[in-house]
């Protein structure tokens, strides 16, 4: 009998290894500087280089999912993970390290792609949108924890083990993975002549030119010609790929999916909803920073989010089982956008209670949404194309993820006083979450969802 709870969890460990080893690194920063001798810029890239990573090789291992035994992916990908943090953790110098993280997170896309990609393969549909809750859950954790155990190795250890404590984690993972996940056979067949190497080239340049530009914004501001230039040879390059990929006999992605219009707008829907939630989140600190919070202070104010998203992203999951996962995620949208509004109007009267109004707010609102949109995305794979989908929504949380530091960023940037700057940066991201509102509210008047 299959233990459903036992392989959600095998694969739910592997989002928070991939979200914690993202998170916790970042308290490190400080001391990656003094101790490679290198300036903020160059330590950044540190994070950068594992962000990249991954999202330049998600489309690869989405395809090898549709061909390949997802349980190998995954086994396979959590090894890759474990012994490029062991590089990390003994890492002589600095390009070293940046190495080894580039390797890192391509461990990392393999198991954010075969983890989202077996919830439609090992579950029952009816229990689908649970197991994707648990998930979301799993990452929040990571997200949670990352910081606190990187304050806490940092002070007391030293920050080999930042990445060294990925070692004892993984292998538990690894053991446990092997000991509950089944064998499923991919209906697919693996030959040489299914890799779209092509595509891969094309993919790869064109998401690394366009992550590359916007994490350089802040570093040689946006008029800069090499943020135009990258900008435009990923247009190139996306354009080039999309072309090949229409005449490909293996296609990296199955382009048929963009055939169906509500998949591609679900698709752009996930990134500008998701907006509000990466922008803000790089901008709410400045704002704390501002009202005479310490570092300490700031992250302790910032677990408020995670406790509160956690139930709610939970609860949500097994909710979409039952409910259009539509529906929620236009609830999920109001109310990020009532959100984005209030904080806004409010920032300047409240103070720090603003913050925290904001950060409960903002934790019910994707607490709704993350699961469900996740679900509603996935509903639209099959046999031959879990990966695929998976792999474009990873990859646009990515681009997300991106795009909202950058817009929000920019627009704060614009002005001469903060706090104007703040209003119009979180009044944007309201009103790009009222405009996915609008979007999905469309699609569920135009069909009737499987759950209606």
């Amino acid at each position: 009998m299959i233990n459903y709870a036992f392989i959600v969890c095998a694969f739910a460990l592997s989002i928070f290894f991939v979200r914690f080893d993202g998170y916790i690194v970042n308290l490190a920063m400080p001391t990656f500087v003094s101790y490679f001798n290198v300036s903020i810029s160059r330590a950044s890239w540190i994070s950068v280089a594992y962000i990249l990573s991954q999202v330049s090789t998600i489309m690869l291992f989405g395809k090898l999912c549709d061909k390949l035994e997802i349980k190998k992916i995954f086994i396979y990908g959590l090894a890759v993970f474990v012994i490029s943090s062991l590089f990390c953790g003994i890492s002589p110098n600095f390009w070293f390290l940046i190495v080894s993280r580039c390797i890192q997170g391509v461990g990392g896309s393999m198991m954010l792609v075969s983890s989202y990609a077996a919830m439609v393969l090992y579950l029952p549909r009816e229990r689908v949108g649970w197991g994707l809750g648990i998930m979301t859950v799993s990452a929040a954790l990571g997200v949670l924890l990352g910081p606190v155990a990187g304050g806490f190795i940092i002070h007391y250890i030293n920050w080999h083990w930042v990445f060294l404590i990925n070692i004892p984690l993984g292998l538990l993972g690894l053991v446990f993975g092997q000991m509950v996940i089944p064998h499923i056979a991919s209906p697919g067949k693996f030959s040489r002549k299914d890799v779209d190497i092509k595509g891969i080239i094309f993919s790869t340049a064109a998401l690394f030119l366009l992550l590359y530009a916007v994490n350089i914004i802040d570093e040689v501001k946006l008029s800069s010609p090499i943020v135009w230039v990258s900008i435009f040879l990923s247009i190139v390059f996306f354009i080039v790929f999309y072309l090949e990929e229409k005449r490909s006999k293996s296609p990296l992605i199955d382009m048929k999916l963009f055939n169906n219009r509500d998949f591609a707008l679900v698709i752009l829907s996930t990134i500008i909803g998701f907006l509000l939630f990466f922008g803000g989140s790089f901008l709410i600190p400045f704002y704390l920073t501002q009202k005479g919070l310490d570092t300490k202070e700031i992250g302790l104010l910032l677990t408020v989010f995670s406790l509160v998203y956690m139930p709610i992203g939970l609860y949500a999951g097994s909710l979409s089982d039952k409910i259009s996962p539509r529906k929620i995620s236009c609830w999920a949208m109001f109310l990020a956008a009532i959100t984005g509004f209030v904080f806004s109007a409010t920032l300047g009267r409240q103070g720090v209670m603003a913050a925290v109004i904001y950060l409960v707010m903002l934790a019910v609102s994707y607490g709704l949404f993350f699961s469900p949109i996740n679900h509603y995305i996935m509903n639209f794979a099959d046999a031959d194309t879990r990966g695929s989908v998976s792999a474009l929504y990873n990859t646009s949380l990515n681009i997300s993820m991106a795009l909202g530091v950058v817009a929000m960023e920019t627009i704060y940037s614009e002005f001469r006083i903060p706090l104007d700057g703040f209003r119009a940066a979180f009044f944007t991201g309201g009103a790009c979450c009222l405009a996915v509102l609008g979007v999905l509210a469309l699609l569920i008047r135009k069909q009737k969802n499987q759950f209606d």
